[in-house]
This record gives C-alpha cells, structure tokens and sequence, in this order.
C-alpha cells in the first residue's frame, strides 16, 4: 500500500522533474476558485514552473494526442467518466478511439476513480468497459479513499500499487452569523426558515442515488420547527425523479426544496444556516459535499462505510440503515 502522496510526487513519479504540461478534463472552472474541486485540487501546482495545465472537454481530446504525436511531455488526467445518454454514448465512440491512440503514441494518462461505477448508471456494460480500459492502461491511478482500494482493484482487475491516495482538498470556509444566513437564504431564495427552527440540509444535485426521497419521508413526520432543506440543481436525466419528488412533498410545511444552481455566493449562506447536514447516498465511495460540510464544523450525518469511517472526524454521525437514520433525526 502506498504512502500519501501529493499531485506533485504524483506527476513526477510519472515524468521526473521536467516540465510537462497536464490535460486535464473535464475542464477546471477557474471560476469558482472557493467550490471547485478541479481547481482547488491544482490551485498550489498553477505557480510552478515545471506544470503547465490546459483544460479540455471530451470533444478536445485530439490535443493532447497531436501533443503526443510531437513528442510533447505531456500528462492527461481523466476524472469523471460516465454515459448517461445517447449524447454522451456519440461522445465515448469519439473519445475512447482518441485515448488509444494517445497511450498508443506514448502519451502518459492517469484517472481520478471517483466511484466504482457512475452514480445512478446507465449502460453498465459500455461504462464498465470504457472504466477498465482506463484502469488497465493509466500509468498511474488517484484514489481518495485508501479503504476502497482493494474492492476497486478487484473490480477492474488491475494491481494495487497502480493506486495512488491523495486525499479530497479542503475547501475554504466563509463563517458568517446563522442569522445573516437564514436571512438571505430567505430574501434570495423566498423561503420562510425561521430563526428558531432546526435546519437539516441536503445540498448539491438532486439525482436518484442521493435517496432524498427517503429522507422526505422521514421529515413528513416530524415536527414543523425541524425542517429540511434540499438545495440544488436536478442532475440531467433526472427530472423524472425530481417531479415524482415534488409530488411527493407537496404541502408538507416542513420540507423547503430549492431546485436551482446555488451560486459560489450563497454555498455559505446555507452551511452557516444548517444546524446538521444529511448525506444518504448508496453507492459513494467519497463526496465532496460531505468535505464541503465538515470544512464549516457542521454535524454530518453519513452512511457508515469504510470510507465515511476513514475521515474519522468527530463532527460525523452514521447510520447503518434507513430506520437508523430516521431514529438519529428523531432523537435531534
């Protein structure tokens, strides 16, 4: 098993101390420099010398190869990679065939495993192929989580030491009174949180996999002062999901949903608002929300698995079924 290792000891265990320049998709929102994952990732890599990094999306995957072709030293680190629709099936016929032809060039690739599988997955057998072609010919392989490293090895039938942990970058916390808080979160976003109420919140997308459903019904019981608030855009594909959803809470005073994209700006705002944050995802090996969460101090309530286990932070609250959850809510 490997030692922790940072995104520098990662690309020069892959080209020694040369500069290189990384392609790195999808493409890095220099935008949002205090949410970005991408960016925060990088952010102490963009003032050295020996990297340069361009960003590209699945349609610009020919420049790292013209860049191989010329003999370039170049990296290309993957992250997220799934098909969730016709779309994106066009766009894995185009980019597999450039990725073979990187690596066939001598090009230098490595892929961030997010998760096993794409979250709420389609067309399993073509995700699944694609994912091993990638695991079997990175030349190095970036994983968050140390516990999963096994399974995940396992599962794409590649050797452990191809893995490399690099823990989650912290995001900067903008602390700001709960007041202030539930103040704008009401004038933005025309709700009614009263000071005296306890806010539990779910953010970020809203998808099949997160099983907010489940949470709804646990809130449909409880009492009106203790609310749920589910903040953030519906993931593409999911609309379906998110009407059966709104149906579902309709008229339930105690549940606010807020189905839109929460801007860098208001993030904040609902982290300093909750009292507790929720997470009931079934198939994550890591989250970003919840590193989002405990970077503001806020209780987290989590599934207990290896890798929620591995952040061994006091602030986590698991559950290890759904009646779990409910009694955790019931008792806060």
């Amino acid at each position: 098993m490997n030692d922790e290792k940072q995104m520098e000891d990662l690309y020069s265990e892959i080209v020694g101390h040369d500069k290189v320049t990384v392609f790195v998709t999808p493409p890095i929102r220099f935008g949002y420099k205090q949410s970005d994952y991408l960016y925060l990732l990088y952010k102490e890599l963009f003032r050295k010398d020996q990297f340069r990094f361009k960003s590209i999306n699945r349609w610009r995957h020919v420049i790292p190869v013209i860049a191989s072709i010329r003999n370039k030293p170049v990296i290309l680190h993957h992250h997220w990679l799934e098909c969730t629709g016709i779309f994106d099936l066009i766009i894995f016929f185009y980019t597999l065939p450039c990725l073979i032809l990187y690596k066939w060039t001598g090009g230098k690739l490595v892929w961030t495993v997010h998760n096993k599988m794409p979250l709420d997955c389609k067309y399993k057998r073509i995700n699944y192929s694609v994912r091993r072609w990638l695991a079997t010919n990175a030349d190095l392989l970036h994983i968050q989580c140390r516990s999963a490293i096994p399974e995940i090895a396992f599962f794409y039938r590649v050797p452990e030491d191809k893995f490399r942990f690099i823990p989650h970058p912290k995001y900067p916390a903008e602390l700001m009174p709960r007041a202030s808080a539930v103040e704008a979160i009401n004038h933005r976003f025309e709700a009614s949180i009263k000071m005296q109420d306890r806010l539990f919140l779910m953010i970020g997308h809203i998808s099949a996999y997160k099983q907010i459903e489940q949470v709804c019904e646990i809130f449909i019981h409880q009492p009106i002062q203790k609310k749920l608030v589910i903040a953030g855009p519906v993931k593409k594909g999911q609309m379906k999901h998110f009407k059966k959803l709104k149906k579902m809470i309709n008229g339930v005073e105690n549940i606010i949903i807020i189905p839109r994209f929460i801007s860098e700006d208001s993030v904040p705002e609902f982290l300093n608002a909750s009292d507790y944050v929720i997470f009931n995802f079934s198939e994550n090996l890591t989250s970003g929300g919840v590193h989002l969460a405990l970077s503001y101090k806020k209780p987290v309530i989590v599934p207990d698995t290896l890798c929620m286990r591995e952040l061994n932070r006091t602030e986590m609250i698991y559950f290890s079924s759904q009646q779990q959850l409910g009694e955790i809510i019931d008792e806060l």
